[in-house]
């Protein structure tokens, strides 16, 4: 049986405001999620989909929020709608109709963090690079048309690698902003009362992401 193959994209929107560069760079342990994080694979995947192994996207330093990004895209369903018409706007204005009928039927934003911005794209292999050029060219995302630098952290052919290393940068990002002090007031908006809860509740909607 002929199978689809698809190309999964982890993207984060950096709002220059809002960062502080470390002085470390994030290298692959920080976006290695560990054998414990992940259930076991249990079914026929598609483990064959990476037989044509991506070059690792080179390291860069880990951008450290110092405040939590003023995107104002909603909660993670409308962020996600907000990401996919930002996207296909752009991918009309530079690569026309033709463009965007190449990548229509299988463009697909699976999931958009609000606190960390992380958002997992699905796209057709044969054209994912027009999918990351076009993400590349973004330049302002939300109501508020804010500022912001997208950044390809990873791409996989399947969604079970790309949740590994979603869970593990999630993780990277909420670490450095308890380090940095920021409250939990700042981050969640309403006294700090939800922060805890609703960094858990966007790490179980990433582990889930392979039964998506």
């Amino acid at each position: 049986m002929v199978r689809f193959k698809n190309r999964y994209l982890l993207v984060e929107f950096l709002v220059p405001g809002s960062l502080s560069p470390s002085l470390t760079p994030a290298g692959p342990s920080d976006l290695n999620a560990s054998s414990t994080e992940v259930p076991a694979h249990t079914g026929d995947e598609d483990e064959s989909e990476d037989e044509d192994e991506l070059l690792p996207i080179p390291t860069l330093p880990f951008m450290l929020p110092v405040v939590l990004p003023e995107l104002k895209t909603g909660d993670k369903d409308e962020g996600g709608q907000v990401v996919y018409r930002a996207i296909k706007n752009l991918v009309l204005s530079v690569f026309g109709d033709e463009g965007w009928g190449r990548i229509a039927s299988s463009f697909r934003v699976i999931y958009h963090s609000p606190l960390t911005t992380l958002t997992f794209i699905r796209i057709a292999r044969h054209h994912y690079r027009l999918l990351w050029s076009a993400i590349t060219l973004l330049t302002t995302l939300g109501p508020n048309n804010v500022p912001i630098i997208p950044r390809v952290l990873a791409v996989s052919g399947t969604i079970k690698k790309l949740q590994n290393t979603g869970t593990a940068y999630h993780r990277a990002v909420v670490g450095q902003l308890v380090s940095a002090g920021v409250s939990g007031a700042a981050l969640s908006g309403n006294g700090g009362l939800n922060w805890g809860r609703d960094v858990e509740r966007e790490r179980q909607d990433i582990g889930r992401l392979q039964k998506a």
